[in-house]
């Protein structure tokens, strides 16, 4: 039996040598990967510091305070005013209606935002206000009315409208401001620390609530702060501001965020990353954030379609 090996008239290189020259090359793809990353503007989220994660937490934590203080004090208030029984339910009812509405339509607003301050904080801003408003109008509702209208049947019907109207606006707010928060987590971090995050968010979260609740326990009528202000009320009012606006602040400075990118610049970002890359979706590109996954999985050499070219040819002669 004669044996002709056509292909092998030279040796093959060892398998070491091999695999040092192959990871050579997917070195220098990845090193050439790197300078149009910079160029197309696409970031890889960092890891953030904790200290930064318990900043973002924040928020949440004066939002549950606040809730429990709510929770505390609505009913007090409500029959301080006057409210007929049959009006309790109305109350509870119409926030979640206004939320059925309206949340689809704000989410897929700052989805598309295109503020230079990101995407997530102008809202959290803004309902963040929108929940002050509404502590101010049923904490302080009935002193607020009793300054502008003497009649005191007018002082009671207006007195019951300002203060659901403030329950409203609360309830409202603070229900709807859980959305943008995660959502702001889920843009500026990595998947790890979206679970560190999450972890913080639901310890504060409990901090928050224990507390608001303690604070309600408290007979703010016989204290410094009841003596100087007209009523119990009002005290509740202030401590509760004071700790919503702190815990906003910090939490809207904790991490920045990236601004989303339209018109002739969010085209050209996408013609330039996506001839190099492959994506699995537009939002990667809105949000300027590149997938190491991707990265890697695009930067694997192709397979020779004509490998049967180089395969060797043997003929066997009997």
């Amino acid at each position: 039996m004669t044996l002709t090996e056509q292909s092998f008239q030279e040796s093959p290189p060892p398998l070491s040598e091999l695999a040092k020259a192959d990871m050579d090359n997917t070195g220098g793809k990845e090193k050439a990967a790197h300078p149009s990353m910079a160029r197309t503007g696409a970031l890889v989220p960092k890891q953030q510091a904790t200290g930064r994660l318990i900043m973002h937490s924040m928020a949440m934590f004066g939002r549950e305070f606040c809730y429990a203080v709510e929770a505390a004090f609505v009913t007090p208030v409500l029959l301080s005013v006057g409210l007929p029984k049959n009006l309790y339910s109305l109350v509870w009812l119409i926030s979640p209606i206004l939320g059925f509405v309206l949340q689809p339509v704000v989410g897929s607003a700052s989805d598309h935002c295109a503020c230079s301050w990101g995407r997530r904080r102008p809202y959290i801003l803004g309902l963040g206000i929108i929940m002050l408003v509404g502590m101010a109008l049923y904490l302080n509702g009935d002193e607020m009315i009793s300054a502008f209208i003497g009649e005191r049947d007018k002082q009671r019907t207006w007195a019951i409208v300002i203060t659901m109207l403030g329950v409203v606006l609360f309830d409202f707010a603070a229900d709807f401001i859980d959305g943008p928060i995660k959502a702001y987590l889920f843009d500026v971090c990595s998947h790890q620390d979206k679970e560190r995050g999450l972890h913080y968010h639901a310890l504060f979260t409990g901090l928050g609530g224990a507390l608001g609740y303690l604070t309600g326990a408290v007979d703010w009528g016989e204290t410094v702060l009841g003596y100087s202000l007209t009523s119990e009320f009002q005290v509740i009012f202030l401590l509760s501001a004071l700790v919503f606006l702190i815990c906003l602040i910090v939490h809207l400075r904790s991490i920045p965020e990236v601004p989303l990118r339209y018109g002739n610049e969010e085209t050209k970002l996408l013609l330039e990353v996506t001839e190099p890359y492959k994506y699995s979706s537009i939002e990667e590109i809105k949000n300027g954030y590149l997938s190491c996954t991707d990265l890697n999985a695009t930067n694997k050499p192709k397979k020779d379609t004509d490998a049967s070219c180089s395969e060797v040819r043997t003929e066997m002669i009997l």
